[in-house]
């Protein structure tokens, strides 16, 4: 999905939209073993969770910041109709794969989290296998941050924005205290700071508390093509020695803690779209790649799972890899155009549908109680 909102006159982000397609080849990568130690896969989905928050505040803050009920159900109605399809097909697509491994657990455990799957509270559960499509556990966490994302905005217009920031730092360092307490690659500190969404969301208000910053500056003309350009090379840059000096931190804070400034300072930056690798990022090839990024991060463990986990052909490993590669961009792109938004927008309008309906008989019960 491409991030815009023509009709609040906001620019389409196209070099963010790009970013997405990034952050899941990251995940990729990480999944079929490559710079392992590196562990791309947390940054990818660190900077999904901060992508998140930033783009929600930019299409959404205006239209929150009053808690209109009618507003509140539009709102959750288009997260779902995003999400849920995909995740339902994903998740049946990824059953079959348990009828051919040992089972490491009683039935009864998969079947209990074949109902948190389905549910998508599966992230909160600290024990089992938490996901049939192994990546779904981060849209438990987006439905989490979705369910909030109303009310924190409110709070928001509630304080100062300089209060909002200071909260923030106040609780990133706690969190990381928390996480340099905690010990080491345990399951339980696994499931803590990588899967549960209490300390994800950390990472998800720092893409809010940036979105609202940006809204405030995006206008700015006094900048050369030239500086955008430099940051926008220092930022990545930045990010990339952070990245290369990461096996050297805890494994609690490598799971997203310690990259969340830098992440945040490339969204920040390419937000603009005003320096040369935003340009390049904007290309229509790259931002097609961010469109079908969705499908491409859901299905992309089902190959890997089914062909370089299961079958283990005798072939070399690169091979393989590529084939499963290509195997999910192909398959992203048909998903994308003939399930991933027809099913979004048909799920859109028949959950609109009911609640237009809803609303009018609510209406119609209101002006006869008057009458009457």
């Amino acid at each position: 999905m491409t991030f815009n909102n023509a009709r609040e006159g906001l620019i389409k982000l196209n070099s963010l939209t790009s970013f997405r397609f990034i952050a899941a080849l990251l995940v990729y990568f990480y999944h079929v073993g490559i710079a392992k130690e590196f562990q791309t896969g947390y940054l990818g989905v660190s900077f999904f969770f901060m992508l998140s928050g930033f783009i929600l505040v930019y299409n959404y803050k205006e239209k929150l910041i009053k808690l209109d009920p009618y507003q509140l159900k539009r709102f959750y109605i288009a997260r779902v109709a995003k999400i849920y399809p995909i995740h339902f097909l994903t998740f049946l697509l990824a059953i079959p794969y348990y009828f051919f491994i040992p089972l490491k657990h009683e039935p009864f455990l998969y079947v209990f989290q074949a109902i948190t799957n389905l549910l998508l509270i599966h992230s909160f559960i600290p024990f089992g296998n938490v996901s049939f499509n192994g990546v779904s556990w981060s849209l438990s966490d987006e439905m989490f941050f979705y369910l909030l994302f109303p009310f924190i905005v409110f709070y928001w217009m509630k304080v100062s924005f300089i209060k909002l920031v200071k909260l923030f730092v106040f609780i990133w360092i706690m969190t990381i205290l928390l996480a340099l307490y905690i010990p080491n690659e345990t399951n339980f500190s696994q499931w803590f700071f990588y899967f549960f969404p209490g300390i994800r969301i950390v990472e998800f208000i720092g893409g809010m508390i940036l979105g609202g910053i940006f809204l405030k500056v995006k206008n700015i003309s006094n900048v050369s093509f030239f500086l955008f350009s430099f940051l926008e090379f220092f930022s990545i840059l930045l990010f990339v020695g952070i990245v290369l000096i990461s096996p050297q931190f805890s494994q609690n804070l490598r799971y997203g803690l310690m990259t969340i400034p830098a992440i945040l300072f490339i969204i920040f930056v390419f937000a603009f779209q005003k320096g040369i690798l935003s340009k390049f990022l904007s290309l229509k090839l790259f931002v097609y790649l961010g469109e079908i990024s969705f499908s491409f991060y859901m299905v992309h463990n089902l190959f890997l799972s089914y062909i370089l986990f299961l079958w283990k052909p005798n072939i070399d490993p690169i091979v393989t890899i590529s084939v499963c590669f290509l195997l999910s961009i192909s398959t992203s792109s048909l998903l994308f155009h003939l399930f991933e938004e027809p099913m979004r927008k048909k799920t859109k309008k028949i959950l609109a549908e009911r609640l237009m309906n809803r609303e009018k008989r609510k209406i119609t019960n209101t002006q006869t109680k008057a009458i009457t």
